[in-house]
């Protein structure tokens, strides 16, 4: 924002999207996976050097759910899950030739390859199946099942003998986040086979994730919800004990596992410490514990106020993990001797003195309960009240943490206040406030952004005729809902492939969230009544404010179908809206064009709407 131009989404499409990162089993490496556009591409780099790309030409692409748990390492070699299905193995070396080890079968996620590097265990999803799968990394033979049984299957990892495994799982009508179940697995036979396997943590109401084994094999770490927390937990094997080494108290110790592949903890090379991540209102913190006295200290992470993909080195005590704050894009960060380094981007150069930090408040809403959000004020020298901007996050089961917004800066820069709410139903405030939305998905949500925009109002902030709402997927039901609970009190609406048919979602959507609505809404056989009458679908004839509206046509997750209808009653209404449906998208866009595209629409239906 040099000279207090506007930031451009030319700059902010130039970020890089690093979804997961690694050591090489040897060190010697860094390991991630980027999108770049619609490519997912995989790259390496000696842990000063130049990156180099390992994928090829392929597009690396995690297919269970929502994606995520894209490769596995061991050795000098990768294993990485490509867009269509197969599992891909290559060399961590420059000019690398990588080769399919798996057929195109279904949808494959989260490879990680044996101690021996003879296999690659691996999630596979197979129509409405799911279970593990393993397959030889030579990639002559055929895959073979290992695991069947349960709806979902998450995080598998090896025991360094590689004569065990473990791994999450869940059942429908559970999320991941309600309940969940650590199991180990013993394994033998020239094909590998699973002769027994053992339930040892979690269950109903005790969502329990990321089990690792300890490097010398004695321990199996796992994270349990424990109350309004989590507890990081020691599985001892041959004691078969169970022990708490951190307990959470005002800070969680994972995110919502919306998908595959999420690491919130590492193991030490030693097996003495754990690297740890507590989450509380949207900032996140570095610790190491001492596994045997159980005592915790922080790890400097500087200005980083955001780490998720943690990872620790095989060798020594090098540190690394994805990092932002409200002034750092997220990044590869490393911990080295104590010391903090990443490389400063070209925007985060250009924003310098003049990046957006956002201003924490608590607010009363209804009922005399409290929620929460961030503000940021603009850049351009304006006075308050000011027009304002509402983001409502998506999930629900989700929050708004204090990382790098290119919302945030893309507004703020051209002289909007921009406002983050994470309503009674986020995460990171305990689980008693997450699970305040239990039926009540569009009435708490809608209702805490109503109080929120009062608030900021009240305290001569924003400018009661310039406020708009926006979001995406549930934040876009969020929006949609807002202007048919408040008419005229948000004066535009910004909806992206929102959900407005909620018995159609609940009947056709996706398998991970098939049940989702007997928490967000209730159980479809029974409480009908109340997806029809909180279904915006059914309502169009009451929202009276402009809107706009935006979807991809290749949705998967929200039906298209939905959006045009809404557009077409709208019309037919003759209140202001806007349609735009971006060919080749999914459940969110990708193309830097289509998001080009989409950024300058808002702009402009901003500029008519907001006067």
């Amino acid at each position: 924002m040099k000279n207090n131009l506007p930031v451009t989404i030319q700059s902010l499409n130039q970020l890089p999207r690093i979804n997961d990162l690694r050591f090489s089993a040897d060190g010697h490496f860094l390991v991630w996976s980027q999108s770049e556009g619609t490519q997912g591409v995989l790259y390496a780099r000696t842990l000063r050097g130049e990156p180099f790309k390992i994928s090829g030409n392929l597009n690396v692409r995690g297919g269970i759910g929502y994606g995520g748990g894209e490769f596995g390492l061991r050795a000098n070699m990768a294993i990485f899950t490509e867009k269509s299905g197969s599992l891909y193995k290559t060399r961590i070396i420059k000019q690398a030739n990588p080769f399919r080890i798996s057929p195109a079968w279904g949808s494959c996620g989260s490879p990680v390859i044996s101690p021996d590097g003879k296999w690659a265990l691996y999630v596979f999803q197979d129509g409405e199946i799911n279970g593990l799968a393993v397959t030889h990394t030579h990639g002559i033979t055929w895959p073979s099942q290992l695991a069947m049984g349960a709806d979902f299957y998450m995080q598998p990892c090896w025991h360094p003998s590689g004569e065990k495994i473990a791994w999450a799982e869940w059942d429908h009508p559970s999320m991941p986040w309600d309940s969940s179940r650590i199991k180990i697995g013993e394994l033998g036979g020239m094909q590998l086979r699973l002769f027994e396997e053992h339930w040892i943590a979690g269950g109903e109401g005790y969502s329990a994730s990321q089990p690792y084994y300890s490097p010398d094999g004695k321990w199996l770490s796992y994270i349990i919800r424990d109350g309004d927390w989590d507890n990081l937990m020691l599985y001892h094997l041959k004691m078969r004990t169970h022990k708490a080494v951190v307990k959470g108290n005002g800070f969680h110790l994972r995110l919502p596992e919306w998908i595959q592949g999420m690491r919130s903890y590492a193991w030490h090379y030693s097996s003495r410490q754990i690297l740890y991540t507590r989450y509380s209102h949207g900032q996140a913190t570095l610790w190491r514990v001492d596994v045997i006295k159980g005592k915790s200290e922080q790890i400097d992470t500087g200005g980083i106020r955001w780490i998720t993909q943690l990872d620790a080195s095989p060798f020594n005590d090098d540190i690394v993990f994805l990092g932002s704050s409200p002034k750092i894009p997220k990044q590869i960060c490393l911990i080295r001797s104590g010391i903090l380094s990443y490389q400063q981007s070209v925007l985060e150069q250009e924003l310098g003195d003049m990046a957006v930090e956002p201003e924490e408040f608590e607010f009363p809403s209804g009922g005399g309960q409290v929620a929460y959000g961030y503000l940021y004020l603009p850049q351009n020298g304006s006075q308050a009240p000011f027009p304002l901007v509402l983001h409502i996050h998506g999930g629900p089961t989700s929050s708004s943490p204090q990382l790098f917004s290119g919302d945030a800066a893309w507004f703020t820069s051209r002289g909007y206040a921009y406002a983050q709410l994470n309503y009674r139903g986020s995460s990171g405030y305990g689980y008693a406030y997450q699970n305040a939305l239990k039926h009540q998905w569009g009435i708490m949500d809608v209702e805490d952004a109503y109080y929120l925009v009062k608030y900021l109002i009240d305290k001569g902030l924003a400018q009661p005729k310039k406020i708009a709402v926006m979001g995406t997927s549930a934040g876009g039901y969020s929006v949609l809902r807002a202007l048919i609970a408040y008419p005229g009190f948000f004066k535009a609406g910004i909806c992206s492939y929102g959900v407005s048919d909620l018995l159609s979602d609940a009947k056709n959507t996706h398998k991970f969230e098939k049940y989702y609505h007997r928490f967000l809404t209730g159980d479809l056989a029974r409480n009908k009544k109340r997806f029809i009458d909180r279904s915006p679908i059914n309502r169009i004839d009451e929202i009276k404010d402009p809107l706009a509206l935006f979807h991809g046509d290749e949705d998967r997750v929200v039906s298209l179908s939905q959006t045009l209808e809404i557009y077409e009653k709208l019309k037919a209404n003759r209140t202001p809206c806007t349609l735009t449906v971006y060919e080749g998208e999914g459940h969110g866009f990708r193309n830097p064009e289509n998001i080009e595209d989409y950024y300058e629409k808002i702009q402009s239906f901003l500029k008519k709407y907001l006067k």
